[in-house]
């Protein structure tokens, strides 16, 4: 079914290649960006309840919709009969693409995607990993799912394995060496990119997707980043808009126009920067990783350090 499939890394500009893609008339994208289909791990009856408020399935009344359904971000689609439907405005021609980003880490999708599509190709976008980990944590900190420092809350999450839903793995979704040795042995067809080669030169980048894809070329259809992070100007009444069962009912309370003044109001007009210290010590989790990654790829990752 698949032709083609982004499978990570997060907060590494699929979105933002999955929009591109979106727009030209060779693609047809899957109407769920991240449908996590083949990733048996990602059960949403384990997930938190906090995270399954950030983050919820698609429930009975999404998929009562008649076809073509609406564009969603996220679910966690488990019947090969919803999974179809993602495709049903498909036209003769058009590659069908989807781009979860829980693949790369996923020790089934790894399996299961290549026996189901032999032929589908796959694009990996890995991203250095400090800088993936911290654009994680401001995106956990503004949907008010840590309180802690960048630090801490990596120190924090070390401590334990990785488990989706149920805590953000900073650190697991920024080991890559693994899980790329689990993808280059898939059979698959795969094309690995450096988020900062790619982004920095976004017109090269679209370029050798659409030739990788086999499309005819198309200019690029925007430069902006989707879902760039922002940072809460005051974390804690994000935490408590968010989770709190007053705080949800009185953002249910406000109207779309005072809502979405508040939340320009309440993001901070300074993004957040690690220090030079900060970002040595947070690299002692992932210096290792990355030597191995260096190896594995035959590439030259010094733009990382």
């Amino acid at each position: 079914m698949l032709d083609a499939v982004l499978i990570g890394v997060p907060k590494s500009g699929s979105t933002t290649l999955a929009d591109w893609l979106q727009s030209h008339p060779g693609v047809a994208m899957s109407r769920i960006k991240e449908p996590n289909f083949y990733a048996a791990e990602l059960d949403p009856s384990t997930f938190s309840p906090a995270f399954l408020r950030i983050s919820p399935d698609a429930d009975a009344a999404y998929w009562a919709q008649s076809d073509p359904l609406p564009v969603r971000h996220q679910a966690f689609v488990r019947r090969e009969a919803q999974y179809a439907r993602l495709w049903a405005h498909a036209q003769p021609g058009q590659l069908r693409v989807e781009a979860s980003t829980s693949y790369f880490w996923s020790p089934s999708a790894a399996q299961s995607l290549p026996q189901a599509n032999p032929v589908a190709k796959v694009i990996l976008v890995l991203r250095n990993p400090v800088d993936r980990a911290f654009s994680h944590y401001r995106m956990a900190l503004k949907y008010g799912l840590v309180s802690q420092s960048f630090l801490e809350e990596l120190a924090a999450d070390a401590e334990g394995p990785a488990a989706w839903g149920r805590r953000e793995n900073f650190v697991a979704l920024s080991r890559y060496a693994e899980s790329y040795r689990r993808w280059s042995a898939s059979g698959l067809e795969l094309r690995v990119v450096l988020y900062e080669q790619a982004f920095d030169a976004p017109e090269v980048f679209w370029a050798e997707v659409q030739d990788f894809l086999g499309l005819h070329p198309i200019p690029l259809p925007h430069a902006e980043r989707v879902h760039a992070a922002h940072d809460p100007r005051w974390p804690k009444l994000a935490r408590f808009v968010q989770h709190h069962p007053a705080g949800r009912w009185i953002k249910d309370l406000l109207p779309v126009g005072l809502k979405n003044r508040a939340k320009m109001a309440s993001a901070s007009p300074v993004p957040k920067r690690l220090t030079e210290a900060e970002r040595a010590e947070a690299w002692t989790y992932f210096a290792d990783d990355a030597a191995q990654l260096e190896q594995l790829l035959g590439k030259n990752l010094s733009l990382w350090t």
